[in-house]
């Protein structure tokens, strides 16, 4: 005859298990149907409280995140070391730097698409140093962000090709704004860089400033078109022309799988949700511990 613990172990187990499963199923209804009975004011509300600190907003009509005017990335500027460090972060993008002289400074425009985590996104940054930099000297300098009174009038539109050649994308976000650094995020997206391309428009204050930074774009990124309308220029960042040596690539890729993964654990658990913004909700009443943890996390870094 079988000892009676032989029984009573698995029954207990089993017990637990299905006792567990009703209370996270019970749960789960009652936090979808918390969200659901949220107006689009009050998600707005929660979801920024919990992305301003981290320097971005949420667009509730695109199902977008920007990034805000006082993000706090402003205070650490741009040097070139933040680029090649991404790809060790999980953030695998194209880029593309026009450095040109105006005003007795060196400025920036650097514009960046591709995968960054779980998000498919764009950025496109305007900086500058302190004084007149040599050529040989940009990629040690640290720039930092224009002051409020010489932001541009920046609009961009990230569009998402099926594969680079084709003619057909799906428009992912889009935002115009006087800004430093405006940006544009879909989240639970998967994307590889070549397979982004972002219409871009800079409206800047004068015709002297348009001018230099127009003919530093024609010699750094000779094969992209641009067109004038005043003092905006109009152009498409597209296919990247930048080169990377073979172990770049490799980490790149590496990164790029794990995004991939992070993307469909991310859909997998908040799939009783379709929005982005419903999403986030969702993890952070389901599982508020580790909601809190990513946002601080990403503060004090």
């Amino acid at each position: 005859m079988e000892p009676l613990y032989h029984f009573i172990i698995p029954a207990c187990l089993l017990a637990l298990f299905l006792t567990l499963f009703l209370l996270f199923h019970r749960k789960k209804r009652a936090v979808l149907k918390k969200i659901n009975a949220m107006s689009m004011t009050e998600k707005k509300w929660l979801l920024d409280s919990l992305a301003l600190p981290v320097g971005y907003c949420y667009d509730p009509c695109q199902d977008i995140f920007t990034t805000s005017l006082d993000a706090p990335q402003k205070q650490f500027g741009y040097t070139s070391l933040y680029d090649r460090s991404a790809p060790y972060f999980n953030m695998v993008f194209d880029y593309e730097t026009i450095y040109f002289n105006y005003n007795d400074r060196t400025w920036l425009v650097e514009m960046w698409k591709g995968q960054y985590g779980i998000n498919s996104g764009c950025e496109l940054g305007i900086y500058y140093a302190d004084r007149i930099v040599p050529p040989d000297a940009y990629s040690s300098t640290l720039f930092r962000a224009v002051e409020e009174k010489d932001m541009p009038v920046i609009a961009l539109c990230l569009n998402r090709y099926p594969d680079p050649e084709s003619c057909h994308c799906t428009g992912l976000g889009h935002i115009r704004c006087r800004h430093w650094w405006l940006t544009v995020f879909k989240m639970g997206i998967f994307t590889k860089p070549q397979q982004l391309a972002v219409n871009t428009s800079i409206r800047f204050k004068d015709y002297p400033m348009m001018h230099r930074f127009l003919d530093s774009f024609q010699k750094t990124l000779p094969d992209i078109s641009c067109r004038t309308r005043g003092l905006t220029v109009f152009f498409t960042f597209g296919q990247s022309s930048r080169k990377y040596s073979p172990f770049r690539k490799l980490v790149r890729r590496m990164a790029l799988a794990a995004c991939r993964i992070y993307c469909k654990w991310f859909l997998f658990l908040t799939r009783p949700c379709s929005q982005s913004g419903d999403r986030i909700l969702y993890l952070y009443y389901y599982l508020p511990f580790a909601i809190r943890l990513v946002f601080k996390g990403k503060k004090r870094k």
